[in-house]
């Protein structure tokens, strides 16, 4: 186990979910939670950054990829 990393029961995490997802999420450090059949870890998670959309008529497509594009992948 993690150092620092907390464990709890699942009838304790699930009685106290929203204190512990808020702790999980303002200390950016997981909680592992013993189940019948096994372990789970509720960890932060980080939304990617959003990438731009490509200006138009930047991309250019094969003849092939075009004629795919035009019959929605559907082959003659």
């Amino acid at each position: 186990m993690t150092l620092g990393m907390k464990m709890l029961t699942v009838s304790k995490a699930k009685a106290q979910f929203s204190g512990i997802a808020r702790r999980v999420v303002r200390s950016r450090k997981p909680v592992i939670v013993r189940v019948p059949d096994g372990f789970i870890q509720i960890g932060p998670y980080e939304l990617p950054s959003e990438v731009p959309a490509f200006p138009k008529g930047s991309l250019k497509l094969m003849p092939d990829e075009l004629h795919l594009h035009n019959t929605f992948g559907e082959s003659q």
